[in-house]
């Protein structure tokens, strides 16, 4: 009991931050985009969508005359969310509530949505980045609609299942649901889709500058290290390991910089130490000096008493 009323506190702080309300502005604006593009582009075409929204579309289909789409939308999300609340923050849960509550109104609100769009290639390719990138943005902020994301949680938690197997399967009966009820072209449409959207989805999540973390083992670490503090003007960090062949202690540098810098360092790299051993790898949401602060992430500013009883 005092969990829940700990996490029903941090709920209820929240409430009082403007980054709290910013993410459900966005939130209502990614369930109204995507509302628009299920009425204006997915219905008429014939398309699915992934997910619990593209199940919502499999069933609306031969029920449509007895219930409409904003409430079967809850239907199926009130057992997914009887089954997560065990597994998520009430916080988490609250917010998920709201976010379903206002994807279900988006929906009643749109109903009868016309997008003048006839070519369904350019339907599929429109409608995928318009909702792909308003669903990324909410859910870099936090914000979330319920869904199959908290299912998939609770499998992967219990059942070892991987998130992605779920995903997977769902949106293959949802394609192939969609070729038998209409034809293969629809179903094909569908999955291009899914594909655009996923992808416009990803990069609203962690936008288009992207960011690489570069681990560097090389025999001159520190004339390595002054190329990327004097010529890149990024800041590094030193690991200290041991050879696994070779044996002997090393000293392996981190580092992140962004996609345009990495071809720089590689030049460095090359003039400095050819044998170098370099490793990239891609970053999603980097907070820090030279990056974005935590003010830019929607954080309040901590008061100088704050940084101070810390340190």
């Amino acid at each position: 009991m005092n969990q829940i009323q700990e996490e029903l506190q941090e709920f209820f702080v929240a409430l009082r931050t403007w980054k709290y309300w910013y993410m459900l502005f966005m939130l209502a604006v990614g369930c109204f985009s995507f509302s628009l593009v299920v009425h204006g582009i997915l219905i008429p075409q014939h398309f699915f969508a992934g997910g619990l929204t593209g199940l919502t579309l499999f069933f609306y289909d031969s029920i449509s005359d007895y219930v409409s789409l904003s409430v079967l939308i809850v239907l199926l999300n009130i057992p997914i969310l009887f089954v997560g609340y065990r597994e998520f923050s009430v916080k988490y849960m609250l917010t998920s509530i709201i976010g379903m509550s206002i994807y279900s109104v988006s929906l009643k609100l749109t109903e009868g949505a016309y997008i003048p769009l006839e070519d369904p290639m350019i339907s599929a390719i429109f409608g995928g980045v318009l909702a792909g990138f308003t669903t990324g943005f909410y859910l870099r902020l936090g914000g979330s609609v319920g869904g199959l994301d908290i299912l998939g949680t609770v499998l992967k938690k219990r059942l070892e299942i991987p998130i992605g197997y779920l995903f997977n399967a769902i949106n293959f009966i949802i394609i192939t649901g969609n070729a038998i009820l209409y034809d293969l072209e629809s179903a094909l449409f569908t999955g291009i889709f899914m594909y655009v959207f996923s992808w416009c989805m990803q990069k609203g999540l962690i936008g288009f500058s992207q960011r690489k973390s570069v681990f560097i083992i090389s025999s001159r670490p520190e004339a390595v290290a002054e190329k990327i503090l004097q010529k890149l003007d990024r800041g590094f960090t030193y690991f200290h390991a041991s050879g696994g062949y070779a044996g002997g202690e090393k000293r392996v540098i981190y580092t992140v910089i962004n996609l345009l810098e990495l071809g720089r360092l590689k030049e460095y790299l090359f003039e400095t130490d050819p044998d170098a051993f370099i490793a990239v790898q891609d970053t999603g949401d980097v907070i820090g000096s030279r990056f974005l602060t935590w003010e830019e992430e929607g954080y309040r500013a901590r008061k100088k008493k704050d940084t101070e009883v810390q340190s």
